[in-house]
């Protein structure tokens, strides 16, 4: 991974994979936004999980549970 994040972002690869860990780090502690979450809080939580690439299996186990439940 990180050697297609070099070849993408050149010399910013080291930016790219830092934003992409402190993303992955707060997803990991954020709880999943329930029913009654503000549309501000969704976007938040949804835009974290993109930029830590968290998608397919690496989903955080909320969204996992909350996608079994509905």
């Amino acid at each position: 991974m990180e050697a297609v994040i070099t070849d993408m972002f050149g010399t910013y690869a080291g930016l790219v994979l830092s934003v992409m860990g402190v993303c992955a780090a707060v997803s990991a502690l954020l709880p999943a936004p329930s029913e009654g979450s503000s549309v501000f809080y969704r976007v938040l939580y949804k835009l974290f999980n993109v930029l830590a690439v968290n998608v397919g299996r690496a989903k955080n186990a909320d969204d996992v549970a909350q996608d079994k439940a509905a």
